[in-house]
């Protein structure tokens, strides 16, 4: 019984706690801060304009894109910019080019051209990769506050009054993330194939609940870990009090991010949920894998290079516990994939195949109802336009587990890959490397063949 015990709990029951408790931790730390807000904003909001903080404080933001060959979507992430409700006169656009070979600077040029109070720049390096991209930025800008975007990213209306009157209400926060929301698949695409529709369905309601709930739980306990590359924002002397971007790692926001908490011990790191940024879905399965590999590698790299973090705070409840975040991260990725590879190999151990389905049944159940609880709880805080999204297609909460352990698999392989491969930005997935290697085999197989039967009147035998 002691040895059966052991074995289910540290399989089954393990994974099921860490995932649970985390799961109802973060929902409770969630739903207690956001009443004590929703009272406090209340109270604020008769107490200032439209414009609020914003305005009052005079500081501007510059903002800092980096941009590859963005010729179908730095258009709309200047726009977004250009609609803000904030003094345009406060906004400074820094637009990098990093080694573009399209028609980027051709639409920065047709955006430059177009009415603006605020300030426009364009400079270009050697295409030597985001961090210099970012950095180059950095030197350049001039306001108050600085803020990172993609140029694949689309900011809603109120993100930077957002961020603005949130850093001047908190003078100890130094840098915030927002919350990244992931568009639909486009309709052309829809029509075309089913897989980007459940990709960007599955990736809205893991980007909910990852900002609504984990990073939100993050900045209650100060342990957020990473700073979202796609929308981040910064005290300027904060961030320019470091070593600034570099290429140590192939995460460079959450190697930043831990160099702030390093050298700023007094300032907070928080997200705020309400200052949203929209990205484009992950186009592909492929897509999907390389990005996912980079994370997990980037996670491993930035605890290498601060491996003096790693043994602190492991048992307190504020502040970043590095070592247990790799723990949760890493070592209970290979609890969490059990059940999925070796269930069905106990069939061979003598376990009835109605013993094994009915265990995969219900962890699968359980890991749907986390997934339906936090989408519930999701749905209560969010806005409208979300709301109706959740209703419209509901139904994706049943195929979230899936696609969690389908990510768990990608993860798992992004630490195998961190020890076996060289760092890369892309990474070709498993299952084209043997397409490849098939197509490799067949023709060494038919060039055999050939040689071995040479046709007749030719000299092509060996």
């Amino acid at each position: 019984m002691i040895s059966l015990a052991v074995y289910w709990g540290v399989w089954l029951i393990l994974p099921v706690l860490v995932d649970g408790l985390a799961a109802l931790v973060q929902m409770v730390e969630v739903l207690i801060q956001r009443l004590k807000r929703r009272t406090r904003s209340k109270a604020a909001a008769s107490e200032r304009g439209t414009q609020g903080l914003a305005r009052v404080s005079g500081k501007g933001v510059s903002v800092i894109i980096p941009v590859y060959n963005g010729e179908a979507s730095l258009g709309r992430c200047l726009d977004s910019l250009r609609h803000q409700r904030f003094p345009q006169e406060l906004i400074e656009i820094i637009v990098v080019n990093n080694g573009s070979t399209d028609a980027t600077e051709a639409v920065f040029t047709r955006h430059a051209a177009r009415p603006f109070n605020g300030q426009m720049h364009w400079i270009s390096i050697a295409g030597r990769g985001k961090s210099y991209a970012l950095n180059a930025g950095l030197h350049l800008a001039s306001h108050s506050y600085i803020c990172n975007v993609d140029c694949d990213t689309v900011l809603h209306p109120d993100a930077l009054r957002i961020m603005v009157e949130h850093f001047e209400a908190n003078p100890d926060l130094g840098a915030a993330t927002g919350s990244i929301e992931v568009l639909p698949a486009p309709r052309s695409r829809q029509q075309e194939d089913w897989m980007p529709f459940l990709i960007a369905e599955c990736e809205f309601q893991e980007y909910l609940t990852a900002f609504w709930l984990g990073r939100q739980g993050q900045t209650l306990t100060d342990s957020l870990f990473t700073l979202a590359g796609a929308f981040s924002f910064f005290r300027r002397e904060v961030l320019m009090a470091t070593l600034l971007y570099d290429k140590q790692t192939v995460s460079e926001d959450t190697k930043i991010t831990l160099d702030i908490r390093k050298q700023f011990a007094q300032r907070r790191i928080g997200c705020l949920p309400e200052a949203i940024a929209y990205v484009t879905p992950t186009p592909s399965l492929g897509a999907l894998y390389s990005q996912r590999v980079r994370w997990q590698r980037g996670e491993i790299e930035v605890a290498a290079v601060h491996q003096d973090m790693v043994g602190q705070n492991w048992l307190q409840l504020r502040g970043l516990a590095l070592g247990r975040t790799l723990l949760i991260d890493h070592t209970f990725l290979f609890p969490r994939l059990v059940w999925t590879f070796l269930f069905p190999a106990l069939a061979f151990f003598g376990y009835p195949p109605g013993l094994i389905l009915s265990a995969l049944l219900i962890i699968y159940l359980f890991y749907m109802f986390i997934a339906f609880i936090s989408t519930g709880v999701i749905y209560g805080l969010a806005a409208p336009p979300i709301r109706r999204r959740l209703r419209k297609n509901g139904w994706v909460v049943a195929l979230v587990p899936l696609y969690r352990m389908m990510i768990f698999v990608f993860r798992l392989a992004g630490s195998i890959i961190t020890l076996t491969e060289p760092p890369g930005w892309k990474v070709r997935p498993p299952w084209v490397e043997i397409q490849q290697a098939g197509r490799e085999i067949w023709q060494g197989v038919q060039l055999y063949w050939k040689h071995r039967n040479p046709k007749k009147g030719t000299s092509d035998g060996i």
